[in-house]
């Protein structure tokens, strides 16, 4: 019906009330040149009597005011940039949350990285307590230590020809 606006106006105007004599002439008139809008214009005419048959509807006496401030309420809220009010603590909800879960990821790698530390210094402490380093002759005799200590270990020949009885037995 967009398409047609004469017929779209005479069909609101007549929602609202009776047509004039004028009015109820152009529509004759556009339904003569558009004859397939007949039986719409009969169900809309239909239709509008049988709705000024109906009673008015009762309203509360407040019924104007709640509807205008209905009106302003809703322009607030499709005014641009308007946003309902939030409580503050839901609108840095988010931030708090992250900046709590850096600050105890930070405190708990602090926590750590401390117990590392304080680990480092009792064994530094346990190593400086042994005496047996404190003498600098130990440092300089390095090649008569090194000698103390035996060579390669020679394999045991006995213990290897039971070894191989073993895996024989095992298989």
């Amino acid at each position: 019906m967009k398409q047609y606006p004469v017929f779209q106006k005479l069909c609101e105007t007549a929602w609202r009330r009776p047509l004039t004599p004028a009015e109820q002439a152009d529509l004759r008139a556009w339904l003569a040149a558009h004859p397939e809008f007949e039986a719409e214009a009969q169900a809309e005419a239909a239709l509008s009597v049988a709705l000024a048959r109906l009673p008015d509807a009762p309203v509360p006496s407040n019924f104007t005011a709640r509807v205008l401030r209905q009106i302003e309420a809703e322009a607030r809220a499709a005014a641009p940039g308007h946003r309902p009010p939030v409580a503050w603590w839901r609108r840095y909800w988010p931030q708090f949350a992250g900046v709590s879960a850096v600050v105890v990821l930070g405190a708990g790698l602090w926590r750590v990285n401390l117990n590392q530390q304080q680990q480092l210094v009792q064994t530094a402490q346990e190593v400086a307590a042994v005496k047996l380093f404190s003498d600098p002759t130990l440092l300089t005799d390095f090649e008569e230590i090194a000698s103390l200590t035996p060579p390669a270990a020679t394999p045991d020949d006995i213990l290897l020809a039971m070894s191989e009885e073993l895996l024989a037995l095992h298989q």
